[in-house]
């Protein structure tokens, strides 16, 4: 049985070009300030994406890393038990099962937070689709009614920002994988909301859960998961926080 190749374009990257497997893609994009890359079936169409004539669609996996950050500052934590998700390598394989394992339209990890000494919060997103395209988003607020919450303020944010991405694009379910309890618990109503914007996270998710199914998945923090960890990059970068 042969294994079909493919052609994995860097646009932007540490050297942008074209690479015959994914691992040396990886190498050039990961850790990269907006990376954009593709992976095509011909090399004709590889070519044709890094000089930016390309109209076709990518072929099989296709993958791509956008850094956008959209600029609308919006928008906390007690008991709550979940069963943990195992972490993920990052790999193509890994999003096929997390595909599998969720059985959702679209995956999204959030993370959030805070520099204490200027006040901001924000959070990271790390939007996954089926076809293996993925797009990041990161933003920042300093807005004093969310600035008590610290970095649960980025973590709402980023929830509900992944939330209106799967609306905006026209998907029926989401699957939302976190690392604070809270972004599940009050959603679910399964924590009270004793906070002006923890209600009105509250009303939000119920007002999404209207128009497409929303899961969610707890992660354990900084344990590997290469997903996790990207958007918790995301959101220190939002914030000033060098890593």
């Amino acid at each position: 049985m042969s294994i079909m190749a493919y052609y994995y374009a860097v646009k932007i990257g540490e050297n942008p070009g074209i690479y015959g497997s994914w691992t040396e893609c990886e190498k050039q994009v990961k850790g990269y300030p907006n990376a954009q890359f593709k992976k095509w079936k011909t090399r004709e169409e590889a070519e044709a994406y890094i000089n930016g004539n390309s109209t076709s669609t990518p072929h099989g996996s296709g993958v791509s890393s956008l850094g956008l950050g959209s600029k609308t500052p919006s928008f906390r934590e007690e008991k709550g038990k979940a069963e943990l998700f195992p972490a993920q390598d990052g790999s193509l394989t890994a999003i096929e099962e997390l595909f599998q394992s969720t059985k959702t339209d679209c995956i999204a990890y959030v993370d959030g937070s805070f520099e204490k000494d200027s006040g901001v919060y924000g959070y990271g997103v790390v939007f996954i689709e089926k076809n293996g395209n993925i797009e990041e988003y990161f933003d920042s607020g300093r807005e004093e009614s969310y600035q008590s919450m610290r970095n649960v303020s980025g973590e709402i944010l980023g929830a509900l920002k992944a939330t209106s991405l799967a609306v905006e694009k026209g998907y029926s379910s989401i699957a939302i994988f976190h690392d604070y309890q809270g972004i599940a618990s009050w959603a679910k109503g399964e924590w009270k909301c004793n906070k002006e914007k923890t209600i009105e996270y509250r009303e939000k998710m119920l007002e999404f859960q209207k128009k497409l199914k929303i899961s969610f998945h707890k992660v354990q923090a900084h344990s590997g998961d290469h997903f996790n960890e990207r958007a918790d990059a995301l959101a220190k970068q939002a914030v000033g926080i060098n890593i």
